[in-house]
This record gives structure tokens, sequence and C-alpha cells, in this order.
């Protein structure tokens, strides 16, 4: 039973298998937990356009710091500083000290020492009371990111920021190119590009920002497997939005902040009684629903939370179609299955060239009339 137009990870299981192959031997439902996955994590992506799972986000660029002076010596592993207030928020920063030419990435240590990264020592000569400049070029994306959309190095149209009230697009530059182009200088961004570093994903601009300053991008999220969740009990009461899972351990296996999920109050979605309703999760034991649970109180039910693609609501059902098309076991539906699975598909490819056909209707007649 789909709801509110979707229908959870789980139900697409018991559908497909019951539903459309009808095999009905109970040891199968991991094989039918692969093959919709499969479709959702390989097949989707490689058919329809990124922009239906792009998210927005934004970064907080960081201000340069000259405050005060430092004092550096030859084989030293950090910068001494008088008059400086470095906190923790400088860790990763770069460091270009007036009159020399080397640029270090350093780490906090304390309010007037700051640390060398990658083991390095000053290589230039002692000095004392010297000017610098502390600067950001590096920002952590998203825990999700997989990607920035598709960006064009002739007209940007990815990663931005404002300009007296106009928005700036960013170049995009490769990770060579970024290198090529690095001088240390610091002023207006103009250009990123993304690295990824111990497998954990960066954006790095140029030149660093002089002044505190938002980026707006936009990204493709990492689609994860979709999953269902049974651990425990739950206790569900008419009339109340809260959930009590007994036994659960909701926080770690549960992200309602990355994902949607909803819980149903049965294990295998038979019957009249068997509902769903949308969730967050409050704690490792309390859930939330979206709306004041409508139907019959239980206590001490076994229950199925559930995620949902991050697919459009009109891709349920060729996940489904093409979940029968891989799984019957002796291809007596072949055709039918891929049939229907074109047809799902096609939908978007129907919409969106009514789209373009009616804006070509408006461009001509609205030309004529001129």
């Amino acid at each position: 039973m789909s709801v509110n137009g979707r229908r959870p990870f789980i139900e697409m299981v018991e559908v497909a298998q019951s539903e459309l192959v009808r095999e009905a031997a109970s040891n199968q439902e991991d094989k039918y937990k692969g093959f919709i996955n499969q479709v959702y994590l390989n097949e989707l992506p490689s058919l329809l356009p990124e922009d239906y799972i792009k998210k927005e986000a934004f970064i907080t660029l960081l201000a340069e710091y000259t405050t005060g002076t430092v004092t550096v010596g030859s084989a030293t592993s950090g910068f001494i500083g008088a008059s400086t207030s470095w906190t923790s928020g400088h860790t990763d920063f770069l460091m270009k000290v007036d009159g020399y030419n080397r640029i270090y990435r350093i780490t906090y240590s304390t309010d007037t020492l700051l640390t060398f990264q990658s083991s390095l020592t000053w290589i230039g000569s002692s000095g004392t009371g010297k000017s610098y400049t502390l600067f950001q070029d590096k920002y952590q994306l998203p825990s999700d990111f997989a990607y920035m959309i598709a960006d064009d190095p002739e007209d940007p149209c990815v990663v931005s920021r404002y300009l007296t009230g106009s928005q700036l697009f960013l170049e995009p530059y490769d990770n060579d190119e970024f290198e090529r182009n690095f001088n240390g200088i610091v002023g207006d961004i103009w250009a990123y590009t993304v690295k990824w570093i111990s497998e954990t994903p960066y954006i790095f601009v140029l030149s660093a920002p002089s002044a505190g300053d938002i980026l707006r991008y936009w990204y493709i999220p990492q689609l994860t497997t979709l999953t269902e969740y049974t651990t425990g009990t739950a206790t569900f009461t008419t009339g109340t939005a809260v959930v009590f899972a007994g036994g659960a351990l909701l926080t770690g296996n549960v992200d309602t902040s990355a994902n949607t999920y909803y819980i149903r109050n049965d294990a295998d979605g038979t019957g009249s009684a068997s509902k769903w309703g949308k969730i967050t999760v409050s704690s490792a034991t309390v859930l939330t629903l979206s709306s004041a649970w409508g139907y019959s109180s239980g206590t001490g039910q076994t229950y199925t939370i559930s995620e949902i693609s991050k697919w459009p609501a009109r891709f349920d059902d060729a996940i489904l179609y093409k979940t029968a098309l891989i799984a019957d076991p002796d291809n007596a539906q072949l055709k039918k299955w891929e049939a229907l699975y074109q047809e799902a598909i096609g939908i978007d490819k129907t919409v969106d060239n009514k789209r373009k056909n009616f804006r070509s209707f408006k461009e001509f007649f609205g030309q004529r009339g001129k």
C-alpha cells in the first residue's frame, strides 16, 4: 500500500515479490532488496536528470586574519605570535609571512602558536615582528556529497556569491588547473575546484576571501542503499504523534536528517489494519509522526521503519517494474515488465518534450506578434 503517493522501500520489495513476480518463497526477500537497490543506485542515475535529486547548500567563507606579528626561525616547526588571538577555528588555514615566498598550511596550538602541517619546518631566514596573512581557501563539503552538478566553464552556474546585489558565479577548475593558478593572493574569489582528501570532499577557492562571505552551490548527494529497521517493538497511541520504540537504538540506524522514513505498525504489511506514518527521530527510543496516529492503539507491536527513494514519486513504479524484469524466474513476462518500465521512465521524457514544445510555441507566436 503506497502512502502519500510514495512506496517505502520494504513496500516495494513486498509488491515486487508477492504481487508482480508472485514468488512465494519467504527466504527470497533479500534477493528483492538487492534488486530494488540495484535499480535505485545504478539504473536510474544513468537515465534520469540529476536535477531531480540535486541539493542546495551554503558555505560561510572566513575572513583573513592579520592581527599582530609573528616570529620565524630556521628549522622551527611553527609560528610564534605577538599580540595575536588565534583560535581553534584557524586550524587548516594557510599562512603567508611578508617578505617570504613559501606558504604553510597550519594547525592551531595556542592563541600565540601555530604549527606546520605535514611535518614541515621553516626553511627561510629568521625574523621577528613580521606582518603576515592567515587565510582559508579550503572548506569541507557535506557528508552526503557525491559531486557538484555539471558546470560549464564558459557559462558557470553552480557555485556563486553575491556582488553588489547580483549573483556572481565562480569558474569551475579541475584540480590541475587550480594548482597551476594558485598564487596565495587574498581578495575577491572567482574560481573553485573540488578535491577529495582522505576520502573527505572539500571545495577550494581562488582567491581566498579577504572578508567573510557566503557561497551558494548545488550538488548531487550520495545515493545510499535503501534500508528497513525492525529492532524491538513499538507503542502506537490513537490521537498521539509520539511512538515509543522499546528495545530499539534508532539514533545511528535511522537518520531522518538525511533521508525520509515511514513507520508501519506491523512486520509484513498484510491486512487493513496495516498503516504507514511519516516520522522523525527524537531520541534513541522515541519517534515523532508528522501527524497524530489516526488508527488503533497498540503496545509492544512489531513494526517496520523504511526509507523512501530520493527520486520523485513517479519513479517508484519504474523501480518496481525493473525489479520484476530482473527477478522474473522463468522469463515468462519479460516483455510486459520491459514495456511497463519503459512507459514509467518515458513519462519523464514526454513531460520534458511538452515543456520544450510549449516554450517553442510561446516563442514562435510571441515573435509573430511583434
